[in-house]
């Protein structure tokens, strides 16, 4: 596989196609990686040309956006919180200019400047002042909010270069979206000396959590991402950046101003948290537009400590909504939705192992809710990570295997969903030390589902196989290398099958294909034996037949766990016979056509092969209940609610 050449333009959509990729191998995402990081390598720094059009681009992109002129425009209450002289007096001059825009504002500055700067100030017109000398950040922030006259009260640091209108376009978004929390900005780097890489990229777009080892951790949205033209439309945001956020003064007390306990971090993301409990909605405008420099003077002890209150305050809350806001690809907290990985034996389409193909299908319709899908093969590729190594942003496992041990597995996230998934095997499953360690358990078997249940005493859910009716359906047309009266697929491995003594299809004159692994060690059925069949030709064999032989292998038979043929079968308008009468009775109450000896085999295949038109009646009723109860879109509906359940009960 060749990578191309990444051209500059191009390294963040291609990083992000790199992360939306599901590549259970990682062959794409390594070479993708490899090339990104030579391309960012030798592109760290922008030219002067570069430089020169990307300023040139963002101011564009500001004039761009037509800037709201309203009649009557409320009181603004601008509070600074300053902390650097050369940067205060510029953002002062920058406001010079704004009444061009929007003139009915009042400047309050939260300082613990020295005296030469306080004369400089006392000089303005029309400015409050007040101290932190003696007080926390939050502290003044609050007397500040209390001393203001403003209907709105805008916050915004001094290390910051407002655009054009930026004013206008919070105002105006407060004025016409209802229940609005809190306007934040678009925060861009502008050129920076000590920091060369980040300038003129993207700073801040709004608050998202992720979670490591059971603590929620914030991030900055696009930070560090080269500078885009960004959509118009505002978006609900859970938080935004401290920076420069709008929000209406009766609002902010209404909730009782800042939180005190905080000295001067986190306190507005607490704000934003405690506003959207209150069903207020906050919004990120990305035609407010800011320059950020950002500047490092973070005591780390402080930092620290207002960290651990805002973990102790809110981390159960965001854990539980991180959950089901990724469940729900609602994109609020975080920035991905699910991540499920499957446990399988293999991850390729060649292997000959079921399981693959029955989680792949699974996948396939858990992606229609917006979920990232991986896969976790107990034989990795030379490119896959051993099973148990787990990424940090997978959320749930779902695993097939009963050989799957969860105290081996290695992963961050203390909050990870684990899932056992019990289609066969059921003696082995319930032998499991670690049985009880999964958090939600399914079975494919009724009886398994209450046998089990009982031995460990919670509830098992029942959670047959199923079908895609997208894939398997009678919109197909026969292929002439299929073409056949009946057939059978799976795979001979050594173990007793009822299909061996019961099949002779030499004393049946009707024409058969066998397909699967291994069954040319069978002299009776080597000549009927066509290799084995790739999941992807199975829709065309069964739109190439009239009846598909069910064989309940010995590890099902006894648990009534239906085997995904029989759904793939009737879904594709073909007759199936079996000799599953505990599942059939479960499942479809005994309507499908039973066979238990070689005699009652050829007898129902003689009788079905002549009287069509009952053949065709029982293959609508079965088909019915299938399309209408057994699609693997009907699973994961069923998985998404058994989660939201789960999430909802053991999270809140």
């Amino acid at each position: 596989m060749k990578i191309p050449h990444i051209f500059d333009e191009d390294i963040e959509r291609i990083r992000e196609l790199r992360n939306e990729v599901s590549d259970s191998k990682n062959i794409f995402k390594d070479k993708v990686s490899s090339v990104l990081k030579s391309s960012i390598k030798n592109k760290k720094v922008l030219s002067k040309q570069e430089r020169k059009e990307v300023s040139l681009k963002i101011l564009n992109d500001n004039k761009s956006h037509e800037i709201p002129l309203n009649k009557k425009l409320p009181l603004v209450s601008i509070i600074i919180k300053a902390t650097h002289k050369n940067y205060l007096l510029n953002l002062l001059n920058t406001f010079s200019t704004l009444d061009t825009y929007y003139s009915n504002y009042e400047l309050i500055i939260i300082h613990n400047m020295k005296d030469d700067l306080l004369k400089y100030i006392d000089n303005k017109k029309d400015v409050i002042l007040v101290s932190c000398e003696d007080k926390s950040l939050t502290q003044a922030e609050n007397e500040a909010s209390h001393k203001s006259k403003g209907e709105y009260l805008l916050f915004i640091d001094d290390d910051t270069i407002p655009f054009d209108g930026f004013l206008n376009h919070m105002v105006n978004t407060m004025l016409t979206k209802e229940n609005v929390g809190v306007v934040g900005s678009r925060l861009i780097y502008p050129e920076l000396k000590l920091n060369r890489t980040k300038s003129y990229k993207v700073a801040h777009e709004g608050i998202y959590f992720r979670e490591k080892n059971n603590l929620i951790e914030t991030y900055n949205k696009n930070d560090g991402r080269r500078y885009y033209t960004a959509d118009e439309e505002e978006c609900e945001v859970i938080a935004t950046s401290s920076v420069a956020f709008l929000v209406k003064k009766s609002v902010l007390m209404g909730v009782g101003g800042f939180n005190e306990n905080y000295v001067e971090f986190y306190e507005v993301i607490d704000l934003c948290l405690r506003l959207h409990k209150k069903d207020y909605k906050n919004y990120y405008n990305p035609k407010v537009m800011l320059y950020h420099f950002c500047l490092e003077n973070h005591d780390v002890d402080v930092f620290e400590r207002d960290k651990k209150i805002f973990i102790n305050t809110w981390n159960k809350y965001i854990l539980h909504n991180l959950l089901k806001d990724k469940l729900y690809a609602n994109y609020l907290f975080s920035d991905k939705a699910l991540t499920v990985a499957l446990v399988v034996t293999q991850s390729v389409c060649e292997t000959t192992a079921g399981d693959f193909f029955t989680a792949i299908t699974l996948a396939h319709n858990l992606k229609d809710f917006g979920w990232n899908i991986k896969f976790l093969s107990q034989h990795p590729s030379k490119y896959e990570r051993n099973w148990y190594h787990l990424d940090d942003d997978i959320d749930v496992v779902i695993s097939l295997l009963d050989r799957y041990n969860l105290r081996k597995i290695e992963s961050n996230r203390k909050s990870l969903i684990k899932v056992a998934w019990i289609r066969n095997w059921f003696e082995r499953w319930m032998k499991l030390s670690y049985l009880d360690d999964y958090n939600i358990i399914l079975s494919s078997s009724k009886k398994a589902c209450g046998v089990i249940g009982e031995k460990i005493d919670r509830k098992v859910y029942f959670y047959p196989l199923a079908t895609d009716s997208t894939i398997f359906n009678e919109k197909l047309q026969p292929n002439n290398e299929y073409i056949c009266d009946y057939c059978f697929t799976g795979s001979y491995w050594k173990s007793d099958r009822e299909i061996i003594s019961a099949l002779c299809p030499d004393n049946i004159d009707y024409t058969f294909n066998l397909y699967g692994a291994n069954w040319d060690k069978i002299p009776s059925l080597k000549k009927y034996h066509k290799g084995f069949i790739k999941y992807d030709d199975i829709p065309q064999v069964y739109a190439s037949t009239k009846i598909v032989l069910d064989d309940a292998n010995h590890v099902t038979r006894g648990w009534g766990s239906v085997n995904s043929r029989v759904f793939d079968a009737f879904a594709s308008g073909c007759l199936v016979l079996t000799n599953g009468t505990m599942g059939n009775t479960d499942l479809f109450n005994g309507m499908i056509p039973e066979y238990h000896s070689k005699e009652e085999l050829q007898d129902k295949l003689n009788y079905y092969m002549e009287h069509t038109h009952e053949k065709e009646k029982i293959v609508q009723e079965i088909q019915e209940i299938i399309l209408e109860k057994h699609t693997y879109k009907h699973r994961a509906t069923k998985l998404k609610s058994l989660l939201n359940f789960y999430i909802h009960k053991y999270t809140d």
